[in-house]
């Protein structure tokens, strides 16, 4: 049963600068009772931040397993390792809440059978530490990953900076290539059909499409190099070139990808059409 001057107060209405100024008040010599009607703070509360000299904010509920430096140090790590490809899965972060409970001696709910932390553990750390969040990563290859470290950034940038020094060049001489894949199969796209039937078709080329590689190239000024196609096959066809874009080339690789000898065809290829010369280079 609450006492008659806790009826007026709320759970975790007051703040932690009340809670100070309620501690002060008693420190001065005044009784809880009066410091509690003054503040707004329960009494029994009052009572007990008094006996363990506390006065942090309120709060309701049960108490976190880990303290909000300890979710901080985990969210961190969860970022750096996002960072540098090897993210965590859900059931990742919540077997190493448990892993980190358990060796650093913290006092858990845990599920001892499963030796994972609960899905509401997850849920909670998640809201109290915002700047992580669920998301679905990019399939990132091991050569893209292991070529991007300081030692090749540095180099690429110790290029670029040499060769834009020799020659004062615009934007229609500074080109930017790269590299896409397209697949050979439409997306159909959503229909209207028949309610409840399992199987719902649509007209395609194929089933099952195939990805062809395409080299493109465009300038800071915004020209363009016809684009270079590479099929997945051993011998070309000219029913691959019929209605492909004006001026574009075609070639075949084993995997469809770009190799040394097709790079250089399409090198000769952008020479030919960004007009570059040894007097103007691009």
């Amino acid at each position: 049963m609450p006492r008659k001057w806790e009826r007026k107060t709320g759970r975790g209405s007051w703040s932690e600068e009340s809670m100070k100024l309620a501690l002060k008040f008693i420190e001065e010599g005044n009784s809880i009772k009066s410091s509690s009607k003054k503040y707004g703070i329960p009494f029994s509360t009052l009572q007990e931040r008094k006996k363990k000299n506390k006065d942090s904010k309120p709060h309701l509920g049960r108490n976190t397993t880990f303290t909000t430096e300890q979710e901080q140090a985990l969210a961190e790590r969860i970022k750096t390792l996002a960072n540098v490809f090897y993210g965590l899965t859900a059931t990742d972060v919540r077997r190493v809440a448990y892993e980190y409970a358990v060796k650093n001696e913290i006092p858990h709910r845990f599920s001892e059978n499963e030796r994972i932390a609960g899905k509401d553990w997850l849920y909670g750390f998640l809201k109290r530490n915002q700047s992580v969040s669920v998301r679905k990563p990019e399939a990132t290859s091991i050569n893209r990953i292991t070529g991007f470290d300081r030692e090749e950034v540095n180099k690429f940038y110790d290029n670029l900076e040499s060769t834009l020094s020799k020659s004062q060049f615009t934007p229609d001489r500074i080109f930017n290539a790269d590299e896409t894949g397209i697949t050979t199969v439409q997306d159909p796209g959503k229909i209207l059909a028949t309610k409840g039937k399992k199987q719902v078709g649509s007209v395609t080329s194929w089933e099952r499409g195939k990805l062809v590689t395409v080299m493109c190239a465009m300038s800071a000024s915004g020209i363009f190099i016809p684009p270079l196609f590479i099929y997945p096959r051993k011998r070309m066809s000219p029913l691959l070139t019929k209605d492909g874009p004006p001026c574009a080339i075609y070639e075949c690789s084993k995997k469809g990808w770009t190799n040394e000898d097709i790079f250089v065809k399409w090198l000769q290829h952008f020479i030919e059409h960004a007009k570059a010369t040894k007097e103007r280079p691009q």
